[in-house]
């Protein structure tokens, strides 16, 4: 099984961005970057900024703090001059220049199968604070999966999807009527494992998976 994991960048121009959403855009992407964690008793949201080009400074990766507040937090930008930030320090880096990032993250993992009904893992994980945007599955072997796939994580065999139906040689976008992208929690969210299974039988069918994600 091979897993790929990519991130978006800096911010692109709409029709850029567009596109990318779209998959007819291919492009480098930076180093991996995850939101802070909030304490256990609290909820936060986040969103992706973008450090200022600075001519003659800094560029690139390197740490970042909002000094505002002796509370501010520490983050660490990645190869785009990007990074998750909390809700809490926005403003303080929106002040400095910041932009807006685009918000949207690639997990891949190829060549899925079990014998078995019972859910298998994708090697995927989807981080705290994110929520699923899409995901696309394609099967390779040329044996559709008799009965569908389940998408779901350790609570539930169907947390994401139920019964999705996969021919063989083919490739389908779940619907977002059949998605479910975020649970109603309480307390703060954790990381999950995205897991498949087989309806009724995989069939021998291998399976890719794309998932698509943002933080919230």
């Amino acid at each position: 099984m091979k897993i790929r994991l990519v991130n978006s960048f800096r911010a692109l121009p709409s029709f850029v961005a567009a596109l990318a959403v779209a998959g007819l855009l291919v492009l480098p992407f930076s180093a991996p970057f995850a939101p802070a964690i909030a304490a256990a008793s609290s909820q936060v949201t986040h969103a992706v900024l973008c450090a200022p080009d600075v001519a003659g400074g800094v560029q690139g990766p390197r740490q970042v703090k909002n000094t505002s507040s002796a509370t501010g937090g520490t983050y660490n930008l990645n190869s785009g001059g990007c990074a998750v930030m909390a809700g809490a320090d926005i403003g303080f880096f929106v002040s400095q220049g910041y932009s807006y990032g685009p918000n949207l993250f690639t997990l891949r993992a190829e060549a899925i199968s079990s014998s078995s009904t019972t859910s298998v893992s994708t090697g995927l994980t989807l981080p705290a604070y994110g929520y699923i945007v899409g995901f696309i599955l394609c099967e390779t072997a040329g044996n559709a999966v008799t009965g569908g796939l389940n998408i779901g994580d350790a609570g539930s065999a169907t947390r994401f999807a139920s019964a999705v139906a996969l021919a063989a040689n083919a490739c389908v976008t779940i619907a977002d009527s059949a998605l479910t992208r975020q649970v109603t929690l309480s307390g703060v969210p954790t990381a999950e494992t995205i897991l498949l299974a087989a309806a009724t039988s995989w069939n021998s069918a291998l399976v890719n998976v794309t998932v698509l994600y943002a933080y919230f």
